[in-house]
């Protein structure tokens, strides 16, 4: 994926059947078949409904490519574009055919060295050194609501030109540098304090979250280093990194300063990446696929509602959380199970919800706690809710670093909390992601600050406890049919893979940008391969833990920010949403990704 002669493209565009629109086309540099470019047509006039908005594929070995679906569109309003890390476009030239007869558009790309505004926001952390525990901070948990650094962000970095400790001005005593060096770190740390009232809210002038106010003693406690999710420590570790490490300058990027460009693809001549515009400006952050209905569930945590997708018309049909404006429920974590039922965390209520998507009727299931804030259902090597000897389900409480069993039938709620540092308060462990084993008896649960913990779901105890040095960020987890965890590690950028009926570390898999920030990780049986969606490099990663071999999917657009990925269990399809905050600042899509690789029946 590295420099190449000019690149030139032509593609044809013809009608389809019923009105869709096919392409189909050739991409060659100096002449001859290049491989690998990532090609999108986008309905840039798309409404509500006109779906898909975007279709995308790479070009193969003969530098063929083939794209069809897009339904409403005309070849007058489709855009194209070709992503390639190390090219510019140079020119666009449209000709236009007789009535009915293709459109032809070349595309000549030059080579740049230069990729400071093709690179994604994980590339300028690449200044960090991996065994420095503040930048792995930086890593992890700044990367945990949106991309760093943002573009925001950089443009206050480059207002502290001349103050960090990389500046070496001659006319500076040693006084001096250290005292811009302080003054530096200073303001950074405020960034960091700015940070911890902005992770309550979906944006700067939206309403306190979890079901909160700003006159809630609770509200005033997260405001602070010892109960917010970033302590002190962290404060200064992270502080020190970006004053040390990030620079000020944005402007210029050398291709050779970003290896991670060089990654193999993931993909195949057959391989298709479709978005769904939801236009709805809000947080659609989870999703879940239910195979019985061939419907896409996603929740807009602060609308109060969900939408279903159906891939086959594009239409979005959305569908209220019960609830009132002065008592939000806030979906957040959705997850079906093999009756085909949704279960639903609500983080605003401190409830869980059940939906049953034939008939839409609600069961909301209260009593989890004052600032419980119910997060993740614990699923099994497919991703379905389970249940254990007893009918319980369980989950995850991240308010009160609390694991909590639920029995549908009853209601009757249990909860257990679980270790965390001394001093510390329950909410900054951030109780966060789990699964359940293949026998029902164990659970398997990260902390973002703490631990990656197992436990017996029949006596009630903790068992296992792995500890993690700061800044790791044990983030989402997956557990395969041997009982295999695997666990993003976001601050490292690493998967972690544990045997927990052996009670051994298989390994620890780098990933080929240390700085992806990866949120969540996928157990594909059909493939038995490993999804990692990584927050910060608008890409999906393919693990296979037999060989340690990774490969790489980028996506269509900068701030493709991923926060799960959930599989289709008879195709094998991928699909995923853009979860960028603050809310109107990132895409506001679902995506499919068909692999293209046969995968094994299931």
């Amino acid at each position: 994926m590295g420099h190449r002669p000019v690149l030139a493209m032509l593609l044809t565009l013809a009608p389809g059947l019923a009105g869709a629109l096919d392409i189909e086309g050739t991409v060659s540099a100096a002449g001859k078949p290049l491989a690998g470019v990532l090609v999108t047509a986008e309905d840039r006039e798309s409404g509500d409904n006109d779906n898909p908005t975007s279709v995308s594929a790479f070009s193969d070995a003969s530098g063929r490519f083939a794209l069809s679906g897009l339904t409403h569109a005309r070849a007058a309003q489709v855009d194209v574009r070709a992503h390639r890390i190390g090219y510019r476009l140079a020119s666009e030239t449209r000709a236009a055919g007789a009535a009915g007869q293709p459109l032809s558009i070349a595309l000549q790309l030059d080579p740049t060295d230069n990729i400071a505004d093709q690179a994604p926001a994980s590339a300028w952390l690449g200044r960090m050194p991996l065994d420095d525990r503040g930048a792995r901070f930086v890593a992890g948990q700044c990367a945990g609501c949106h991309q760093f650094p943002s573009r925001q962000v950089q443009r206050f970095a480059a207002s502290l030109a001349g103050l960090g400790p990389q500046q070496r001005q001659e006319r500076w005593t040693e006084a001096t540098r250290q005292e811009n060096a302080r003054l530096c770190e200073q303001l950074w740390r405020g960034t960091v304090q700015s940070m911890r009232g902005m992770a309550l809210r979906f944006s700067a002038d939206s309403p306190v979250r979890w079901g909160l106010d700003e006159s809630h003693p609770e509200y005033a406690k997260l405001l602070t280093a010892d109960y917010s999710l970033f302590n002190a420590q962290e404060e200064s570790a992270g502080a020190s990194a970006l004053a040390q490490y990030l620079g000020t300058d944005f402007s210029t990027l050398a291709f050779a300063d970003y290896p991670a460009a060089a990654t193999p693809l993931a993909a195949t001549n057959r391989t298709r990446i479709t978005e769904y515009a939801l236009h709805a400006g809000g947080w659609t952050r989870e999703i879940a696929w239910t195979p019985a209905g061939g419907y896409l569930w996603l929740v807009e945590d602060n609308a109060d509602r969900i939408a279903r997708l159906d891939p086959k018309t594009g239409r979005v049909h959305w569908i209220a959380v019960p609830g009132s404006p002065q008592h939000p429920q806030g979906p957040h974590t959705i997850n079906a199970d093999r009756d085909g039922n949704l279960w639903i965390t609500l983080e605003e209520s401190y409830a869980l919800a059940r939906l049953d998507p034939k008939t839409e009727q609600w069961r909301i299931y209260p009593g989890f706690g004052e600032f419980s804030v119910a997060h993740d259902t614990c699923v099994d090597h497919e991703r379905y809710v389970v249940f254990d000897a007893r009918g319980r389900l369980w989950l995850t409480l991240i308010g009160q670093n609390e694991l909590a069993s639920l029995d549908p039938a009853t209601g009757k709620i249990e909860r257990f909390p679980m270790p965390h540092k001394d001093s510390e308060a329950a909410f900054h462990a951030a109780l966060y992601s789990c699964v359940m084993s293949a026998d029902r008896k164990h659970v398997w649960f990260t902390q973002l600050n703490g631990i990656v913990g197992g436990f017996d779901v029949e006596s009630g105890t903790l068992h296992t406890a792995l500890p993690f040095p700061l800044g790791t960020i044990p983030h989402r987890m997956s557990i395969d049919d041997r009982d295999v965890i695997y666990v993003a590690l976001s601050g490292d950028g690493q998967v972690l893979a544990y045997d927990t009926r052996a009670g051994k570390e298989l390994a620890r898999h780098p990933l080929p940008d240390r700085n992806a920030s990866p949120y969540a990780v996928s157990w594909d049986q059909r493939r038995r391969v490993v999804w990692v969606a990584a927050s910060n490099t608008d890409a999906v990663y393919r693990l296979d833990p037999a060989s340690g071999a990774i490969t790489v999917l980028p996506l269509p657009r900068p701030r493709a920010y991923l926060r799960m990925i959930d599989l289709d269990r008879q195709t094998g399809d991928l699909w995923a949403s853009y979860a960028h905050l603050p809310i109107n600042r990132g895409p506001n899509y679902a995506v499919r990704i068909e692999p293209g690789d046969a995968p094994a029946s299931p």
